[in-house]
């Protein structure tokens, strides 16, 4: 066991775990192009693949618009009624995107019954590229988190955002954008306020370095992004950590700004249709007319008819 491995499953260790590795077939992976093609009704973004079926909304993740590297699974609504419950429905998700390496995290804290999936092969492999938490996508940020083992996932939001907590009670918390292509900023909650050095503890949680910038420097981009202060900046990576209605986030300083302005990450929309199954589509039976018997006096009719069009 790797140490990457051993901290994703130690940073998930809070909730409840199901390692699905033997039940799940080995077949051929679906990409999300082919998921796309597979149910009838999807809704897809970026690096996300969404559908509704057996009253499961499910989201497929990818890094790269191919593989298949978490996913999202929650009931429609409280106590929906299903073919086949959460269990069940993860081991069908992990066979059909040919998951080698599934584990469930259930969440404890939600209404519905909701879990994530992920592929530790593939998170370990993008854990051990990423450098920080904004390399790449967000499930590339997902990775890093998860192999650095300072956060956990707490529960996923409506919107598809990811709610990380501090496995030390540090009282910062993080919401993470699942739908953007790339992640370049995240948002932090909690009750502590990010005092200039609080906000450089966090920042090298996350991979990014120290505070590389002045006061005056950091005032002159409080003034260009039009926020409330300007705590934590690295230059190198043009990342800043900035307050706005008390409000924080931290990522790229545009990113920041339309995070402010509710204009960055978007949400995960699931179809309002459901979907059937890939290969559980019900058969449409054609309805067949019944035939009348004529009389001998319609036959005779419809005999003459005849001839006369084919003399015609």
């Amino acid at each position: 066991m790797t140490k990457a491995w051993y901290n994703m499953l130690q940073a998930l260790a809070l909730a409840v775990l199901i390692l699905l590795c033997p039940t799940v077939k080995a077949q051929e992976a679906s990409t999300l192009g082919e998921l796309k093609k597979q149910f009838a009704n999807t809704n897809a973004v970026a690096n996300l693949v969404c559908v509704v079926t057996d009253n499961w909304q499910i989201a497929f993740l990818s890094h790269n618009k191919e593989k298949v590297g978490a996913v999202f699974i929650s009931e429609t609504e409280k106590n929906a009624e299903h073919g086949y419950d959460l269990n069940e429905t993860a081991s069908r998700v992990a066979e059909l995107v040919g998951m080698s390496s599934p584990v469930i995290q259930e969440m404890e804290n939600q209404e519905t019954n909701t879990a994530i999936m992920i592929d530790t092969d593939i998170m370990e492999a993008l854990a051990d590229e990423a450098e920080h938490v904004f390399w790449g996508s967000p499930l590339e940020g997902m990775a890093y988190l998860l192999q650095d083992g300072y956060f956990y996932i707490d529960n996923i939001r409506p919107n598809g955002w990811l709610h990380w907590k501090t496995v030390k009670k540090s009282n910062v918390e993080l919401l993470m954008p699942m739908s953007p292509t790339k992640l370049t900023a995240v948002e932090i909650t909690g009750r502590q306020h990010m005092s200039e050095f609080a906000a450089e503890v966090l920042a090298r949680k996350l991979g990014l370095g120290s505070n590389t910038a002045d006061e005056p420097t950091r005032n002159a981009v409080r003034r260009q992004i039009n926020c409330s202060a300007v705590p934590y900046m690295n230059t190198k990576r043009n990342i800043i950590g900035a307050y706005h209605d008390k409000r924080f986030a931290i990522g790229k300083r545009n990113s920041v700004a339309h995070m402010f302005a509710n204009r960055y990450g978007g949400t995960v929309i699931y179809p309002s249709q459901h979907s059937d199954w890939p290969g559980e589509e019900e058969e449409v039976v054609e309805e067949v007319k019944e035939s009348k018997p004529l009389t001998p006096r319609e036959a005779r009719d419809a005999y003459i008819e005849r001839l006369r069009a084919l003399a015609s």
